[in-house]
């Protein structure tokens, strides 16, 4: 569980047409006013072959990132920290640095996550001002299949925004068709306690 998971911070690939891209253009500024930040969260449930995990993505911008992921069947938490051009993976808190190999792809990943132009958000709509989770949000929703069945299997993601601060507060994928459980929801935070530095001490990992 080294990876970044960097889908937390994606959306679907779609090409915007004329008619949704004013409200495309809101997702937009919301994402980018998100990775302007001076840190922030990302927290999602993650089905796995070895059963759930909770994945906690903790970003400090431009180039820091910690995540920790958890679940039943592992031996503690499981940890990967980049801070600039130095990566580390450990078990709750025990650190080892990553060779450059791993730590390349990691540098590339949270470069992507941070970037401060999201690209290919999709097509979405404005829901305008809707409750989820007993609050108001504005929400924003991908544009359905035009073909019938094809809705029957396709997903569709909504983008749910804070009207006060116009950040991003949930990013929640559905099934298209009603009644279906959600497939993913990241819930984004804001705290202005997250500290990311690299490990003292940490030895190098050996080469396998």
């Amino acid at each position: 569980m080294r990876r970044v998971f960097a889908a937390t911070l994606t959306l679907l690939m779609a090409t915007p047409s004329a008619s949704f891209a004013a409200c495309q253009d809101e997702v937009v500024a919301a994402f980018t006013k998100q990775r302007k930040s001076a840190a922030f969260r990302v927290e999602m449930a993650q089905p796995t072959a070895e059963g759930p995990v909770t994945v906690r993505v903790d970003y400090v911008p431009p180039s820091k990132m910690l995540q920790t992921v958890t679940g039943g069947n592992m031996p503690g938490e499981q940890q990967t920290l980049l801070d600039g051009d130095r990566a580390f993976a450990g078990t709750s808190g025990a650190y080892e640095e990553l060779l450059p190999q791993y730590t390349q792809s990691i540098v590339a990943e949270v470069k992507t996550a941070l970037g401060q132009t999201p690209e290919n958000l999709g097509d979405f709509e404005c829901l305008g001002k809707v409750a989820f989770e007993g609050k108001d949000f504005l929400g924003y929703r991908t544009k359905p299949a035009a073909d019938a069945k094809a809705s029957e299997t396709s997903l569709t993601r909504t983008v749910y925004v804070d009207p006060t601060t116009g950040l991003p507060a949930f990013n929640v994928v559905n099934p298209a068709k009603a009644g279906e459980a959600p497939v993913m929801k990241a819930v984004y935070s804001y705290p202005t306690d997250i500290v990311i530095e690299a490990p003292q001490g940490a030895p190098v990992q050996k080469s396998k």
